[in-house]
């Protein structure tokens, strides 16, 4: 007799928190302090002409004023045709060469095929054969003078020693490069997983726009991200410090007129992603500023007293889990933001966490230890040393000022300021 076979089905849906690389990225500069971030955003505009720092605002009003966008160009092609005039050269090349300097698109590439290009420079397509090569040798940076993507990114694997076939076949697949595919790489190339991560490390770190020079606009590390200030009436406000934050931005310019010259779909994939990448480092940093800008609020709405004093018995109890509710982040976050900050006020620069301090306990929320110790102190030096106050006394009387502790903490305190129990005092006659 058969028996029949039931198949069963069952669906259980689980949750799992995905970090997209755009959050990784910001929560990675939350964890930094000023030079790090800066290291980043140098490293990020080293590979990606998107990203740009932002310029101080030129002066209005005089006839000579250029935008800053085109006395970059204007410098840029300067310095190309200086090196031109440097390399040996014929002198019909020489010609040629500094019309093609002119032909460049913003990222440093021709951007017409080689026909069109000996075309309209009259000249032969065996001239530009043997001109563009010397060109893209000699002159920085590497990867000016090509005809694609690819080509620059050729150039620049050469200048760094690292080309070679099998990189060679993943410039062809420019998509999987966007896309950071390492599986479809490993097929591609016929290579392994770290072959693969590897090559996709070297690519990655190239510039796409090698022409897009970047501005030297990146504040000094060091400075204090915070600045606190107060008020005759003793009120206290935070505000940024906008010489130690980077000022950055996304260069929409050179990204349109990128997309409008380029026609390989891949170039275009590897773009758009350059370009993603650009716009979420400038929210990070954006996100990394109003978490540190929040903070400083709360800390200087609780603590207005300690901030201009600076003495310890000023500070009020206040913890990393209270900021995070204030703000409306989570505790790791603030934790992250105020790792290494600095923060500015009359009194000099202090680490962020300077102004934070734990209650002393559940029953003395709004006390804290270094007000207990300074407690303990003034009662442990006015009593009578005839008749030396207990730690069981000592806990009771600072009970009464609402400092409160039990008698094992008042023998752990004591200890720490190094005063002896009330045996020994009793017996030296003095605290």
């Amino acid at each position: 007799m058969a028996h029949a076979m039931r198949q069963l089905q069952r669906q259980t849906q689980t949750q799992k928190l995905a970090l997209t690389q755009a959050m990784r990225g910001s929560l990675a500069l939350l964890a930094m302090d000023a030079e790090e971030v800066l290291d980043t955003i140098r490293r990020e505009q080293s590979r990606n002409g998107f990203l740009r720092a932002s310029l101080p605002a030129l002066s209005a009003g005089g006839a000579g004023t250029m935008r800053p966008d085109i006395a970059q160009r204007d410098s840029a092609t300067d310095d190309l045709l200086r090196q031109v005039s440097l390399v040996r050269l014929s002198p019909r090349q020489t010609l040629l060469a500094q019309e093609l300097v002119h032909s460049l698109d913003d990222r440093g590439f021709l951007p017409d095929s080689p026909a069109e290009t000996a075309g309209y420079l009259r000249c032969s397509l065996s001239e530009l054969d043997a001109l563009v090569p010397i060109l893209q040798a000699a002159v920085e940076p590497a990867g000016v003078f090509a005809w694609s993507l690819a080509d620059s990114f050729r150039l620049q694997l050469l200048a760094r020693n690292r080309f070679d076939p099998l990189i060679e076949r993943l410039l062809d697949r420019l998509d999987l490069i966007a896309r950071q595919d390492i599986d479809a790489i490993c097929i591609a190339c016929e290579v392994d997983r770290e072959d693969a991560i590897d090559m996709l490390d070297d690519i990655r770190a190239l510039n796409p726009a090698p022409l897009a020079r970047q501005p030297e606009a990146l504040p000094a590390p060091g400075e204090a991200e915070l600045i606190f200030t107060c008020d005759s009436d003793g009120q206290c406000t935070a505000r940024l410090n906008e010489a130690a934050l980077p000022q950055l931005l996304t260069d929409d310019a050179l990204f349109s007129a990128t997309m409008a010259v380029e026609t390989d779909a891949g170039a275009q994939s590897y773009y758009r992603d350059c370009y993603r990448g650009a716009a979420n480092m400038v929210q990070a940093m954006q996100k990394r500023a109003n978490t540190l800008l929040a903070a400083g609020q709360s800390i200087a709405a609780r603590q207005p007293k300690f901030i201009r004093t600076g003495r310890t018995r000023d500070r009020l109890p206040l913890t990393m889990a209270q900021l995070a509710e204030e703000v409306g982040v989570n505790k790791s976050t603030i934790s992250r933001a105020l790792a290494n900050c600095g923060i500015r006020t009359d009194l000099g620069v202090f680490p962020a966490a300077h102004f934070l301090a734990r209650p002393v306990s559940e029953d003395a929320p709004d006390r804290t230890r270094e007000q207990v110790l300074q407690r303990l102190q003034l009662l442990i030096r006015s009593e009578d040393h005839r008749a030396p106050l207990s730690d069981e006394e000592l806990a009771r009387q600072l009970s009464r000022a609402r400092l409160v502790v039990s008698r094992r903490t008042v023998a752990k305190y004591r200890k720490m300021l190094d005063i002896p129990g009330a045996y020994e005092r009793r017996r030296r006659g003095a605290p």
